[in-house]
């Protein structure tokens, strides 16, 4: 009797624990979410102001390349979260994928900047507004 006393106390934390994982996943994962997205949008209004040429491509690639040094941290940062479960997994996945498109979103931009590819800036601006939306999504998913 008393051994099964205590595996229910196990089976108790255990599920606890399990449930504590995603909470701390969803909640770092929208932490995330929101400092990526953060520096999506300046690296677009940054765009969107070189277009409108109210900024110069030195100072406009200087300040994507702050946001992009910025965006890396905030990468790594997540992925070094480890999932616990399948279900935690799968939103460990979502937020990565997200950061993954973020900071692709944001090394292509710096990429047409320093080439002079004003014409590749343009589309960027249109694919830093979409990654900027899906991360605000994700970034209120935990509140």
């Amino acid at each position: 009797m008393r051994a099964i006393a205590v595996l229910a106390c196990l089976l108790t934390v255990l599920s606890g624990c399990g449930a504590d994982s995603e909470q701390k996943m969803l909640t770092e994962g929208a932490r995330s979410a929101r400092e990526a997205a953060s520096e999506v949008n300046t690296v677009r209004l940054i765009s969107q102001q070189l277009l409108d040429h109210k900024l110069w491509v030195p100072s406009a690639t200087s300040m994507v390349k702050d946001s992009e040094q910025t965006l890396d941290k905030v990468v790594s940062s997540f992925a070094t979260r480890q999932p616990g479960s399948d279900t935690v997994r799968q939103t460990y996945d979502r937020y990565s994928d997200a950061l993954d498109a973020a900071s692709d979103a944001v090394v292509e931009t710096r990429i047409a900047l320093v080439n002079g590819n004003l014409a590749k800036v343009q589309q960027q601006v249109g694919e830093l507004q979409k990654v900027g939306e899906q991360l605000d999504e994700l970034g209120e998913s935990a509140k």
